[in-house]
């Protein structure tokens, strides 16, 4: 039986869509994407400067090596553009790269000098316990939280709307 007084499916789903704030977990990872992509891309112009003020050809180690920089540069205005874009793999590269930044305590030695055991437990854990939970914290609330799930899942025209 039709009922004449349901509305249309059309304005429900249109208030649902509301775009949603970015987080500011997504600012923070902004920044910091944005700064190592800077540092990358002036380091990569410093090595190309230095290498051309020799007037030689370069090796090919050192050429492979500018181009994984510029790869590197590259991957980072990507994910910049895509996080502000709003786009969905983006959202999973910048999770990716947290979680190898992650596992990077428990994968480098710790070549740092201790006066006693207590110090050493103490770096132990901040590097084990602490900044592992701090940054699984970070990532649950830049891609799982409502707030990162709203802004991501508003489409990428919002993104340039105005606020």
């Amino acid at each position: 039986m039709h009922n004449p007084y349901q509305s249309p499916a059309s304005v429900a789903t249109d208030t649902i869509g509301l775009p949603g704030k970015r987080p500011l977990s997504l600012w923070l990872l902004l920044i910091i994407v944005g700064a190592m992509t800077i540092a990358a891309a002036v380091g990569t112009a410093a090595t190309v400067w230095l290498v051309h003020s020799y007037g030689t050809w370069p090796p090919i180690d050192l050429v492979l090596h500018i181009g994984w920089r510029l790869a590197a540069v590259a991957a980072g205005l990507g994910t910049l553009i895509g996080i502000l874009g709003r786009r969905q793999w983006a959202r999973w590269i910048a999770v990716l790269g947290m979680a190898a930044l992650t596992a990077l305590p428990f994968l480098m030695p710790d070549t740092a000098q201790y006066a006693d055991n207590a110090e050493r437990f103490g770096a132990v854990i901040g590097r084990k316990i602490v900044g592992p939970a701090l940054m699984a914290w970070w990532i649950y609330a830049f891609a799982f939280s409502g707030k990162a799930k709203r802004y991501f899942a508003a489409p990428a025209s919002a993104a340039l709307a105005p606020k």
